[in-house]
């Protein structure tokens, strides 16, 4: 068989492949939204009239976050729930205050600001603050060294976890710029009560789409990609691996507090989480259809950071279950595996299934492959193909429109003129997969991230009280 031969078989595999996995996903989706959305009109959440509430601790994380966390606290202030049942903790750093050079108005000075505005206010749950010591060395019920300990999220949980509230039965995380639907916790509620308290731990999807208009072209499409994989794929996912995420989380206090908190050396810290707890205590999490919203990183540089991280810590947790010997290999070795494949395998394949275009189209370029012998019998199919990913990508920009904030939109119709950027659709796959691709070569290499690194925000509009 000549070359030209096998690589227009090649061509014709290739576009079998990516009509299968686009097919996949759309299974997907429907699977997704009859076993898992469908619930939401299925829990009845008058019956918990008749219930004793349980008593919820929201903790919020937030480091240099003076630009959002207003807003956050008062949106988690207007929760559906009533306000003697839950607090809210926001968890800043010592350090932040430190370094604060300038003067400029920090974190720690928004947060006692809204504290004593909800003073006067009966409509809100209880407020409070707790600052991280620069030296606190990160463990639950850890201790302060003398030295500077570098932060992170993890860490800064494990802090707050000793200020909850005692009547806490169960703890939630969002991240500083989080927007969670109002009657999350009662649908929590109701799950928890449902299954008599058995069920410990959920974790559910975010659309990190509301800074829409502040991104780049990139960034739009990963956003409304990413959003559309939690909403049809994470609950797959979560029937394979014990997955928890760092936001949208939940937690009940007794499971936390009996298997040490957060791993504060972890970069994927949720993950761990998530593991750890089934390995310890045989709790799986279940995936919960109440939607939280976030942003994505406004450039592809910060992206691409936080992906690396996600990455290398996805890879230090497979690590770490991979050498215990003190885990029930009944559980430890599936998990190993889920980790694997969702992990490495999937990794390298979607990496390889992005450059086979690049390659075809180098291959054009050097005039070793002539596209017409390549693509002429099944021109069809392409011809169908790409219309349908253009297609796709602007329906999932109207199919996710109720959760961007088109308040920092250009006013009219110029508000639609950044959509026409989705049209880099093509290029997204081969952005979106090199992150991963690029832990794994630095793992190769022993030269992983070993630092947790911030992820930096953009501004938003002002949430009213």
């Amino acid at each position: 068989m000549e070359t030209g031969e096998i690589l227009y078989l090649l061509s014709v595999l290739f576009t079998a492949l990516v009509a299968y996995l686009f097919l996949r996903y759309i299974y997907w989706g429907i699977v997704s939204r009859l076993h898992y959305w469908k619930g939401r009109k299925s829990a009845d959440l008058s019956s918990l009239a008749q219930k004793e509430l349980p008593f919820f601790s929201v903790m919020v994380p937030a480091r240099d976050e003076a630009l959002v966390i207003a807003n956050t606290i008062e949106h988690l202030a207007h929760l559906n729930y009533p306000k003697d049942h839950y607090e809210v903790l926001v968890i800043t750093d010592e350090k932040e205050i430190r370094n604060n050079k300038d003067g400029r108005p920090t974190t720690q000075d928004v947060v006692e600001q809204k504290i004593e505005e909800f003073k006067g206010r009966s409509d809100v749950p209880r407020l409070k603050h707790v600052i991280v010591p620069y030296d606190f060395d990160g463990r639950l019920g850890g201790v302060c060294l003398g030295k500077e300990v570098p932060s992170t999220k993890a860490r800064a949980l494990n802090y707050g976890l000793a200020y909850i509230d005692e009547k806490t039965d169960i703890c939630s995380f969002y991240d500083a710029e989080s927007r969670p639907e109002k009657d999350v916790l009662l649908f929590l509620a109701y799950r928890y009560l449902a299954s008599g308290r058995k069920q410990k731990s959920w974790q559910g999807p975010v659309f990190q789409v509301r800074n829409f208009y502040q991104l780049g072209p990139l960034n739009k499409v990963i956003a409304l990609f990413q959003a559309l994989s939690h909403e049809w794929y994470l609950p797959i996912l979560m029937r394979d691996l014990p997955f928890l995420g760092g936001t949208n989380l939940h937690m009940e206090k007794d499971l936390l507090l009996k298997i040490g908190g957060y791993d504060p050396k972890a970069l994927s810290e949720d993950l761990e989480l998530g593991v750890r707890s089934y390995l310890e205590s045989g709790q799986w999490p279940e995936y919960l259809p109440m939607v939280s919203t976030e942003q994505t990183p406004a450039t592809y540089r910060a992206f691409f950071r936080q992906r690396l991280r996600w990455g290398s810590g996805h890879l230090q947790v497979y690590d770490k279950i991979r050498t215990a010997t003190h885990y029930d290999d009944r559980l430890r070795l599936p998990v190993l595996k889920a980790l694997f494949w969702k992990g490495h395998a999937q990794w390298v394949f979607y990496q390889c299934m992005v450059i086979v275009p690049v390659i075809f189209l180098i291959l054009t370029w050097t005039g070793k492959l002539d596209p017409v012998e390549l693509v002429f019998d099944h021109v069809a199919a392409l011809q169908f193909m790409t219309p349908v990913t253009f297609s796709f990508v602007f329906y999932l920009f109207y199919r996710f429109r109720y959760y961007i904030d088109f308040r920092l939109a250009p006013k009219g119709w110029a508000k639609y003129l950044p959509v026409l950027q989705l049209v880099v659709v093509p290029l997204v796959g081969f952005f979106m997969a090199l992150p991963f691709t690029c832990a794994l070569i630095l793992r190769a290499l022993n030269k992983q991230p070993q630092a947790w690194v911030k992820t930096p925000r953009t501004r938003e509009a002002e949430v009213k009280a």
